[in-house]
Formats: structure tokens, sequence, C-alpha cells
């Protein structure tokens, strides 16, 4: 298997409230899961490519809990990388190249990958408020957490086990809509979170 490694700034939103129940393996709030997450990778390399400032993207549709699978899931590239690194970016996201949360995922729990997209990939965020657009397919808005009284709170969640992220940052996913397909989506102040991650062909490492 190729080795490959990647650092990188990472946000994730679902139709589930805040917390999301599938991090502490209970049933989602839907009984379904309607899930995605964006990377935007700091530094990386698979094998001797560097994939350094490259972005991808990734949603996943289960009809109901994700360990039953039946799912549905498609891979957004970021239109600024060339070939090879569409491919290597392709590899990982598809789980083809290991990497834990992606071979699960794209190897046992998916049946139907649609067609793989590229496209301009946008991705700011500053201490956890910031959006992530795929442009032609989907756009999101992530807020901190607040009481009703308007104070503002930043719950961090530490998995050690964590296969996603170790340590994240809950966030209010204020807005987010996906419309491709049959992944047609859109919800307002559901679950999100935002880390740093570190994944290898191994898996989630940090």
């Amino acid at each position: 298997m190729t080795r490959w490694s990647f650092e990188a700034d990472y946000f994730t939103a679902c139709n589930c409230d805040w917390g999301c129940p599938c991090n502490f393996n209970a049933r989602p709030t839907e009984g379904r899961c309607m899930g995605w997450g964006a990377w935007s990778i700091l530094t990386g390399q698979f094998a001797e490519l560097k994939l350094d400032g490259l972005r991808f993207a990734l949603y996943y549709k289960f009809p109901g809990l994700v360990e039953e699978g039946q799912g549905s899931a498609c891979l957004y590239l970021d239109s600024r990388a060339d070939t090879e690194q569409r491919q290597a970016l392709q590899a990982i996201g598809s789980g083809q190249a290991g990497g834990g949360i992606f071979e699960l995922f794209g190897t046992q729990l998916v049946s139907q990958w649609l067609p793989t997209k590229v496209a301009p990939i946008d991705f700011e965020f500053a201490g956890g408020q910031g959006r992530v657009r795929i442009e032609g397919f989907a756009e999101a808005e992530s807020e901190l957490l607040s009481y009703p009284d308007g104070s503002v709170i930043e719950p961090w969640v530490d998995l050690p086990h964590g296969i996603e992220y170790k340590r994240g940052l809950m966030t209010n996913a204020r807005r987010w809509w996906w419309r491709d397909e049959q992944l047609l989506a859109s919800y307002a102040n559901k679950y999100g979170a935002v880390a740093r991650v570190r994944f290898s062909e191994q898996g989630c490492v940090g």
C-alpha cells in the first residue's frame, strides 16, 4: 500500500442535533445519516507527490444506521489539483489507499459511489467560525454555539479512539445545503465540528 499522510483543517456537519449521537455510539437524530466533511490540507504527500494546500470533500448518505451500510457517497476534488494530485486524492477519499475511516466507509459501508466531481472548494475558518463552499454543489456556514441569553460557549470533545478526529470543537452548522443528483439536503442549526487532524494510510493518527 502506498504510504501517505496529511495534516489538515477539517469541518464536518450532518443532519443530527449538536454533538451528533454517532460520536457516542448512539442512534442518529433522524434515524438516518446525511453527513459530510471537508479537508483543507496544510501539508501532505502521497508517496513522493506533494498535496500541500489542496482540498477535498466527501458526502455520505445512509438510509439507516451508518453501521448497517447501504450508503451512497460522492467525492469532490479541488479544481486546483493537477492530474496526479487528483488521482492521489481520489485514492485517499475513496478508501482505496487505506486511511481508517476512509477505507471503512469507502470500501465496506458505501454501496453506491456517484461519479467524482472536480470543483473550486472554498474553506475559510477562524476559531470555529467560517464557511465551506463547493462551487455548484454545496455550501455551509459554521458559528460558535451559544446559550439562549447569548453567552457564547466553546465545548471541545476529546475522542482518543476517534477515527474521524481526536479532538474537535463543537459548533453550530447555522445552515448547510447539498445539491448533487440524489444527494439533496438542506438543514439549519445542526451539528458541526471543527478540528485539526492528521491522517495516514493507518487512519486518524492525531
